[in-house]
């Protein structure tokens, strides 16, 4: 058990709806890797990387969050290329036969455009629609920088789910 002693200002409550932290703009940026953590994806069964990414260059954006899922997915199967080119990105090894630990990726960094697309949260029944950042793309010597920025992709729209009304529904015999 854990005591907290902390002051708080009830005016501050919120249910965390709304967007607290507004994405950083669309452009490109250092990304350090501050966090990861492995899984499995739920559709395929692959290993899995999921990497918390910080915005490193300094000015406003330092420290904004941007989040990457880095999937292993073997040699001549779809998508992989997409691996290599992440494994690239952040410098670590990308050809032959592989073997390093996911927690190499802790600390590296990687240059990536980062984009803006619509995130729906559902709270206590309400749903939220924020702005966050992606990862368009992530740049090496064989895929460097543009010099002007592409444009974005078609945005994505979040579709709030119809409120069901309970005089709506039928009754079902049992």
């Amino acid at each position: 058990m854990a005591r907290w002693q902390v002051k708080a200002n009830a005016q501050d409550e919120s249910t965390g709806g709304g967007n607290k932290f507004p994405p950083a703009p669309r452009g490109v940026y250092t990304l350090q890797v501050a966090d990861f953590k492995d899984g499995i994806t739920l559709d395929s069964k692959r290993p899995k990387v999921d990497l918390t990414c910080e915005i490193a260059d300094q000015g406003p954006e330092f420290g904004k969050r941007v989040w990457l899922t880095v999937t292993q997915i073997g040699e001549g199967e779809r998508g992989h290329g997409l691996m290599v080119h992440a494994l690239h990105a952040f410098g670590l090894p990308y050809d032959g036969g592989l073997d390093f630990e996911t927690s190499e990726f802790q600390g590296r960094t990687a240059r990536a455009l980062i984009g803006i697309q619509p995130r729906e949260k559902v709270v206590n029944g309400r749903t939220f629609i924020n702005q966050v950042n992606f990862v368009e793309q992530l740049y090496t010597e064989a895929h460097p920088e543009p010099k002007e920025l592409p444009s974005p992709p078609p945005l994505k729209q979040a579709v709030a789910k119809p409120e069901i009304k309970t005089e709506d529904l039928e009754e079902v015999p049992f």
